[in-house]
């Protein structure tokens, strides 16, 4: 069975600030060993190529979100809540999140639960955090009836943000998602348990519903495309629950039968278990399934214990291209929502909960925390504190344990090689059109 190395990255930096020594007993003994044994097993440096993935779970817009996001000149401006967690994110090939409102525009009037409509400011917000793609089929996805899912769909595209669950068309529809990256192929796909709304009638397309022979049936078509890792979001379970239905257990083992490499979780509202999963016959893919439950609110105006908290999952693959073999390495990143008084103004502000076990001193020489981080009350630092272990616990629950490591150990994403676009190959989509914006470019 394959390893997953998950790096607990600001605890990481603690160790590398204040005794890296300590990490590293009989570090030169230890050295040489380990530079033995690469020598004797790994591929030439010039035979692998990588992928990262960063995923993150809801981004909600209840109407508490937008009005702390009005400006006094009448717009939006979603951006600064990712001030801190950007460069987490955009520094990845490819990142993903929920998308749990719709943007149906003003004459919908604006609105949070429990029918969902956010100004397309929100959109911006989230391109400026650096995501690409943006899973849209979850229980909101029909707040705003038809006109809302396609409205929602026109914002993503002028944007560059790919969408993935709901659609158009049927042609659309149809369609599997196949990125190619750094010369491997990732199909991604999106289903949702439940949906608040009905269906217009005889228009069952525009929103993916969670079914076996479906998810059967694109599985394979995926994988007839040539997609190496395939990569599932399913938004399912119960609401503020900390562990899985046994749906949600039941459905991962269908689609890892199927050939799912990894699957990703939303709806909860609150972070469950990681699990790794066996896979038998493996020809192509992963040996072993990485399986996230759900991975939480990211960005919400729920912030009761649990639902405060999230975390930001990267997923190294590395493939070599001799044998064609792809090794997946996975860090997290856990994160608590600020809400309050900050820079004179209120915000909030997805902070990684992880900087709570740093003293302020330590804070104030890591570039990656902002020294301004004195606006935590003595009560935020509590929540903050209890929601990072939280996160630890919750996560470690099916004997995933987390690996927290030393600096020097961590895989920093800036020096995996890079490309300037995503390519997207279409399949069964007979409109070309529709997919002449899916062109990607990093920023």
């Amino acid at each position: 069975m394959k390893k997953y190395y998950f790096t607990g990255i600001l605890l990481s930096l603690f160790h590398f600030l204040f005794g890296l020594n300590a990490c590293l007993p009989n570090s030169q003994k230890n050295e040489e060993e380990i530079t033995e044994n690469k020598t004797q097993i790994e591929p030439p440096t010039d035979s692998l190529t990588h992928l990262t993935i960063s995923s993150v779970g809801d981004l909600m817009c209840h109407s508490t979100q937008y009005q702390y996001a009005y400006q006094p000149d009448g717009t939006y401006n979603f951006a600064p809540v990712y001030d801190v967690v950007r460069e987490y994110i955009s520094r990845a090939d490819i990142a993903t999140g929920n998308l749990e409102t719709v943007l149906a525009g003003k004459t919908k009037n604006y609105g949070g639960y429990p029918a969902f409509n956010t100004p397309n400011a929100y959109a911006d917000g989230i391109k400026s955090a650096g995501f690409d793609i943006i899973i849209t089929s979850n229980n909101h996805s029909l707040d705003q009836g038809e006109e809302g899912i396609k409205r929602t769909l026109k914002e993503l595209k002028n944007r560059n943000l790919v969408s993935i669950g709901t659609f158009q068309n049927l042609p659309d529809r149809d369609s599997i998602r196949i990125f190619e990256r750094n010369g491997i192929k990732l199909a991604i796909m999106a289903y949702t348990e439940f949906s608040n709304q009905g269906y217009p009638s005889g228009k069952k397309y525009l929103l993916n519903f969670i079914d076996s022979a479906t998810v059967q049936k694109d599985i394979q078509q995926a994988r007839k495309k040539g997609a190496e890792i395939v990569m599932i979001n399913f938004h399912w379970g119960h609401e503020y629950q900390k562990e899985p239905s046994v749906y949600q257990k039941n459905m991962t083992n269908y689609a890892v039968q199927q050939g799912a490499d990894i699957i990703i979780g939303h709806h909860p509202h609150c972070l469950q278990p990681f699990q790794q999963i066996s896979k038998k016959n493996t020809k192509i893919g992963l040996d072993t399934a990485f399986v996230a439950y759900s991975l939480g609110n990211f960005y919400s105006n729920q912030r009761w214990r649990y639902s405060d908290a999230g975390v930001i999952v990267t997923f190294h693959l590395t493939k070599n291209k001799n044998t064609g073999k792809i090794r997946l390495e996975a860090e997290y990143l856990p994160t608590w929502l600020f809400k309050g008084q900050a820079e004179k103004r209120r915000r909030y502000i997805v902070l990684p909960s992880a900087v709570i076990h740093l003293n302020q001193d330590s804070i104030n020489q890591l570039d990656r925390i902002p020294k301004e981080m004195k606006y935590l009350t003595a009560n935020d630092r509590k929540l903050m504190r209890q929601a990072d272990e939280d996160t630890k616990r919750i996560l470690e629950m099916y004997g995933v344990k987390l690996e927290t490591g030393c600096w020097k150990n961590f895989k920093p994403l800036e020096k995996l090689p890079r490309l300037d676009s995503i390519k997207i190959l279409v399949d069964t989509l007979k409109d070309k059109t529709l997919m002449s914006s899916l062109e990607i470019e990093k920023r």
